[in-house]
């Protein structure tokens, strides 16, 4: 999941001063950072509760040796799709908010707006229903048994994680920074300790439940693609292009792979897919339920906070305390619904919507050449918008077909969203050009 996003609109009147930084301008040359810093934010990003859960999934759907190749190819995919929006980030140096506003028109960036307020309330909704989950089992570990239903964990925590967001987001932040190293030494110590009740040729030869590797490959591209869409928010910041493949190569590469990968371990070798259930056969009962605590309450609050922010950009009229409110408790609800039963297939799904917003602006910039964003006259571009349904379409209807061109509905949504807005632009030109034809006076 994306870290903080600056997308905020310039009417957004509760967003912090930090939060309007540069939200609508470009960032000064002299407050961009070291790509390394912003790499180890990338890092950081990749190990959440909601990423061990995904490893253990992947693990108990499609079992160890085919989970690597889903984990790989999903990584290579994001690495490739994550490079240009990065290097985007750094020429342009504006906010994912900006971009969108110049290439999808003020109306199109409401609707686009929209739609990634909706994804990022799912993954709050998600991330929020592990944390009950976490909470509740860790309790169930200690007393033997829990005296409150899981649904009580889960409310509970959603409102600590509001009014964090609503009032003490900074300290909150900075908490996020450090604790994100501590979940990264968990991972590394929790698989070293797995591989002593399991050796890897044992793990290798485990089978899985049968998932297809298309399935978990879109399930990878799924968990992080979104923070690939607002890859420009942190790599605005950057000083070259080779800080944007580091951070790139090390975030939604090498990062989340680990990430990924360290949470099959244990899960395979336990039987599990529930982290605290597993560390706790290893005896970290406390050290783990700290870390997961501390460190899935700091990046809801991110997820509420971004939430937020990217709804002040549609609901402009109200205040930004009305809106984490009213977000925390829509996906409060949601959690409830058991969101996280259907993991995998939520992961999908962002894998095949998601990544045509990336293919229109991507293609907007780099294919058609449109580079200048001093300004945008623009209400809506139509076939922005259409390209990007298009390839949504495409996505889903690949998917649904269980029989993909490339083996990789992600890849095809994304394709087909590029090639549709490319042929649209082309068709546009030459029609404007006939019509102009047509008009012209006869010598």
């Amino acid at each position: 999941m994306p870290a903080p996003i600056d997308t905020a609109a310039p009417a957004a009147p509760a967003a912090s001063a930090a939060a309007q930084s540069h939200s609508t301008t470009p960032v000064p040359l002299h407050l961009s950072v070291p790509g390394y810093r912003v790499a180890l934010v990338s890092i950081g990003i990749a190990f959440t509760l909601t990423g061990l859960y995904t490893g253990a999934e992947l693990a108990a759907s499609l079992g160890l040796a085919q989970g690597l190749r889903a984990v790989l190819v999903g990584c290579l995919v994001l690495v490739a799709m994550s490079m240009p929006a990065a290097l985007m980030g750094a020429r342009t140096r504006l906010s994912t908010y900006m971009i969108v506003l110049h290439v999808f028109g003020r109306r199109g960036a409401t609707l686009v707006n929209l739609a990634l307020a909706l994804v990022l309330l799912g993954w709050y909704a998600l991330t929020a229903e592990l944390f009950g989950r976490t909470c509740y089992l860790t309790v169930a570990a200690w007393l033997s048994a829990s005296p409150l239903p899981q649904w009580v964990y889960t409310v509970v925590c959603s409102a600590m994680v509001v009014a964090t967001a609503a009032f003490g987001f900074r300290a909150i932040e900075r908490l996020s920074v450090a604790v994100a190293p501590l979940l990264v030494l968990l991972s590394v110590y929790v698989a070293w300790r797995t591989l002593d009740h399991a050796s890897w040729t044992g793990l290798m030869a485990l089978p899985g439940q049968g998932r297809d590797l298309s399935t978990g490959i879109s399930a990878v591209i799924g968990g992080m693609v979104v923070g690939v869409v607002l890859m420009p928010d942190i790599t605005r910041y950057t000083r070259s292009a080779a800080d944007c493949a580091l951070v790139s190569l090390a975030g939604n590469g090498l990062g989340n792979a680990a990430a990924l990968i360290l949470a099959m371990l244990p899960a395979l070798a336990f039987g599990e897919v529930d982290p605290m259930k597993y560390m706790a056969s290893l005896g970290l009962v406390g050290a783990a339920f700290v870390t997961l605590l501390l460190s899935t309450w700091a990046i809801n609050a991110v997820n509420l906070y971004s939430t937020g922010l990217v709804s002040a950009t549609v609901l402009r009229h109200l205040s930004y305390g009305w809106l984490v409110a009213g977000c925390g408790l829509l996906g409060t609800l949601l959690a409830l619904t058991g969101l996280a039963e259907n993991l995998i297939g939520f992961l999908v799904l962002l894998g095949l919507v998601v990544p045509p917003i990336a293919a229109v602006y991507l293609t907007d910039f780099f294919v058609l050449g449109r580079k200048d964003y001093s300004r945008s006259d623009s209400a809506t571009n139509v076939n922005a918008l259409l390209a990007g349904l298009f390839g949504g379409a495409v996505g889903i209807a690949s998917d649904l077909s269980h029989a993909p061109i490339t083996g990789l509905p992600t890849v095809e949504s994304f394709a087909c969203a590029a090639l549709g807005y490319v042929a649209s632009e082309w068709l546009r030109q030459r029609l404007g050009r006939a019509r102009d034809w047509r008009r012209a006076p006869a010598r």
